[in-house]
């Protein structure tokens, strides 16, 4: 069967205009990064944060924003998915909300700014949480073994 000339040229258009949109989507994509200092252990979603220095990274494209967090202290790193979003003013700044509840103190949310987003997040479950950080005991031993054979 012959291609007919009238709808091969329809569809090479077509697929070129979906192309061409999903790679400005793809090109949409942007990044902010930022810091912060944690004097208590924060729940942030189903992240548990002991006390200390944080990186952030939050990267937003068309259908979802992620927050990745780097604990500077331990190396780990963790993800934190916001419960909503709404607008925030550029004079806000970067600022991270705590609220303390019964069970902790917990990222309520994340304002950014520059960028015109606010990120919320809910309050956190008894459930099963990532720490990023090591747990230490008193009694901590390590051992380490080693052989040339495989």
């Amino acid at each position: 069967m012959k291609p007919n000339g009238k709808y091969f040229a329809v569809r090479a258009v077509f697929l070129t205009l979906c192309a061409a949109s999903l790679l400005s989507t793809l090109g949409s994509a942007e990044t902010v990064r930022g810091n912060f200092k944690l004097t208590t252990e924060t729940h942030w979603g189903k992240l548990l944060l002991a006390p200390g220095a944080y990186d952030f990274t939050i990267t937003t494209d068309v259908s979802r924003t992620i927050v990745t967090v780097h604990s500077r202290d331990s190396g780990w790193s963790g993800m934190a998915m916001a419960e909503g979003s709404s607008d925030a003013k550029p004079d806000e700044g970067m600022k991270l909300l705590l609220v303390k509840s019964e069970g902790g103190t917990y990222v309520r949310a994340l304002c950014l700014g520059d960028s015109g987003i606010t990120l919320t997040y809910a309050m956190p479950k008894s459930s099963k949480v990532t720490r990023l950080t090591q747990e230490r005991t008193a009694n901590t031993t390590i051992a380490s073994a080693s052989s040339g054979q495989r």
